[in-house]
């Protein structure tokens, strides 16, 4: 149980820390748009009609998009 608890935690930290670590990210240029993605092949993005732009993770957020559920 010790184990897992620790292997939590740092499986927890790696991820934040990916998080934090990352300063652009790639929406789809639609008015229609909500999400934001790490990966410009994120699956997420396969239905984008309109370009896939890569803009900073601030501008993303500032603009109200969430993190694509296939990446979170």
């Amino acid at each position: 149980m010790k184990f897992l608890k620790s292997s939590l935690v740092f499986i927890s930290i790696l991820i934040f820390s990916f998080h934090t670590a990352v300063d652009h990210v790639y929406i789809c240029d639609s008015n229609t748009s909500k999400k934001y993605h790490y990966k410009k092949d994120c699956r997420g993005l396969n239905a984008c009609k309109a370009e896939v732009v890569k803009v900073t993770l601030s501008d993303a957020r500032g603009s109200k998009k969430t993190l694509c559920g296939w990446e979170d």
